[in-house]
C-alpha cells in the first residue's frame, strides 16, 4: 500500500480557454510539474488529463477547480461545453476519487497557503488574527468565495448571477442610456462586461483586451473601476472580511493599475463606519496564475 506521505494527487484549474495541471503531495504543489494546456486542442478535460498523467507517476486522487457552477459530484464550464462528473472522471483517469470545486472556492482555500510573493498588498491593515476573508474573481466571469481560515472551511457562491446592487447600477445609469444589458453583476463586472460598457458609452465594438487602447477606453475603465469599488463596499458589509479582501483575474489586474486602483479602493478606504473598522480591512491582488492549484492542494490536505 502506498504510504500516505508519498501519495501524489492531481490538481487542476480548468478555465474556459486554458487548463493548468500539476501534482501535489503533503507539502503542497510540486511547482516543477506545472503544465498548461489549450482547451481548443482537446475534446474534453479527461482527454488532456490522460495526456498529462501518461508522463507522471501513479496518483491516487484529484481536485479539479472549474470556472463554472459545481454541485455534488458534477460541474460544468460557463464558457465552454465541458461537463464534469466526479465518478466518471475517476474511472476514466484510474483514480480512487475526484473532487470538484468552483474555481473561486479553490482560491478561498489558496489564500491560507499562498506565499507573500503571490500577493500584492493594496491597502488596509494586515490582520493575522481575523479568520474571515473574501476572494473576488473578475475575469471571463465574476464570483466570490468566503473563507474561514483556521477551520479550512470555504463557502462557495454564485454572486455573478445576482442582480446588480443599486449603488453599482446608479454609477452605470449615469453613463449609459440603456441598462438592459447590465442586469446581473457578471453582465457588468467581467471581461465581456467591460466591452459591453464601452460599446454602450461610445458605440464602438471591441474585444475586452482592446478597450484600454480604444478611443474613450481610459474613461470606460475608470467607470468600471468606480463600479467595482462600490461593489467591494457592499461585499465588505455583507461578509465582514477583516482577514482580507483578495482580488483575482484578468479584469482585476486591468482595474488595479496605478491609473485606477484608487477608484476601486476609495469607497472602503474612506468609510469611517464602526470606528474605522471598514477602512482597515486589508486588500490584496493575487498575482500567481497557479493560485487555484495551491487551493486544490490545500483542499485535499484538509478533506482526505
Amino acid at each position: 500500500m502506498q504510504d500516505e506521505a508519498a501519495k501524489l494527487h492531481l490538481v487542476a484549474d480548468v478555465g474556459g480557454t486554458n487548463c493548468r495541471l500539476a501534482l501535489a503531495d503533503t507539502n503542497g504543489v510540486q511547482v516543477e510539474t506545472w503544465r498548461r494546456f489549450r482547451n481548443d486542442d482537446h475534446g474534453s478535460f479527461a482527454e488532456l488529463a490522460r495526456i498529462y498523467l501518461a508522463d507522471q507517476p501513479l496518483v491516487s486522487s484529484a481536485a479539479v477547480a472549474i470556472a463554472g457552477p459545481v454541485g455534488k459530484g458534477w460541474g460544468r464550464l460557463t464558457n465552454r461545453d465541458w461537463h464534469f462528473d466526479a465518478d466518471e472522471l475517476a474511472g476514466a483517469l484510474s483514480l480512487d476519487a475526484v473532487h470538484l470545486l468552483n474555481d473561486l472556492e479553490a482560491l478561498g482555500h489558496a489564500i491560507a497557503v499562498l506565499p507573500e510573493a503571490s500577493l500584492r498588498f493594496l491597502s488596509g491593515t494586515a490582520a493575522e488574527d481575523e479568520p474571515q476573508s473574501v476572494v473576488i474573481g473578475l475575469g471571463t466571469g465574476f464570483n466570490v468565495s468566503v473563507a474561514h481560515g483556521p477551520s479550512g472551511v470555504v463557502f462557495a457562491a454564485e454572486m455573478g448571477h445576482a442582480a446588480l446592487p443599486q449603488p453599482v447600477a446608479s454609477i452605470i445609469r449615469h453613463e449609459v442610456s440603456d441598462m438592459s444589458g447590465f442586469d446581473t453583476v457578471e453582465h457588468l463586472l467581467s471581461g465581456s462586461g467591460l466591452a459591453r460598457l464601452h460599446q454602450a458609452r461610445t458605440g464602438h465594438v471591441c474585444k475586452p483586451e482592446e478597450v484600454a487602447d480604444a478611443t474613450g477606453g481610459a474613461e470606460t475603465q475608470a467607470i468600471m473601476a468606480r463600479a467595482l469599488g462600490a461593489l467591494v463596499r457592499e461585499v465588505a458589509y455583507l461578509y465582514l472580511p477583516e482577514g482580507g479582501i483578495y482580488f483575482n483575474g484578468s479584469l482585476a489586474r486591468t482595474l488595479l493599475t496605478p491609473e485606477t486602483t484608487d477608484l476601486v479602493l476609495a469607497p472602503l478606504q474612506n468609510d469611517d463606519s464602526f470606528h474605522g473598522r471598514m477602512a482597515r480591512m486589508p486588500m490584496y491582488l493575487l498575482t500567481d496564475d497557479a493560485s487555484a492549484l495551491h487551493g486544490c492542494a490545500r483542499y485535499l490536505s484538509v478533506h482526505i
